[in-house]
């Protein structure tokens, strides 16, 4: 014969919220605004020292800031000038100075071994 069982669990929504509400993401939030600045930086940097021309005028560098959303969790950083994909990447007159790429290979590894170090 067989039996059938009915399990009902009533509470999980209030067990949710209340495991939510007591994570700490403060550490995260601290770890991701450290290396959204180090990442503006960098790449303030590297563009300082590719953009040597006589009609450089710094406006592109200028223009990197770190913008962070989603309650301190995501931060992106960036050149806001319109030119700045032909500096980049360079075009069939010019050749490429990446600036953003190589500041964002070096910090993005830093910022994944410090998160690491969080959950350790």
């Amino acid at each position: 014969m067989l039996v059938k069982r009915i399990v009902k669990i009533e509470g999980l929504d209030d067990l949710q919220a209340g495991l939510k509400g007591r994570m700490n993401l403060s550490p995260v939030i601290d770890v991701v605004k450290k290396h959204g600045a180090e990442l503006s930086s960098k790449t303030q940097s590297n563009m300082k020292a590719a953009y040597t021309h006589g009609y450089s005028t710094g406006r592109t560098r200028r223009s990197v800031k770190p913008i962070f959303s989603d309650g301190g969790m995501t931060v992106s950083v960036g050149p806001t000038t319109d030119y700045f994909p032909y500096l980049e990447y360079g075009t069939r007159f010019m050749n490429a100075m990446p600036t953003l790429k190589p500041a964002f290979d070096v910090q993005s590894q830093m910022f994944i071994n410090e998160l690491k170090q969080l959950m350790e």
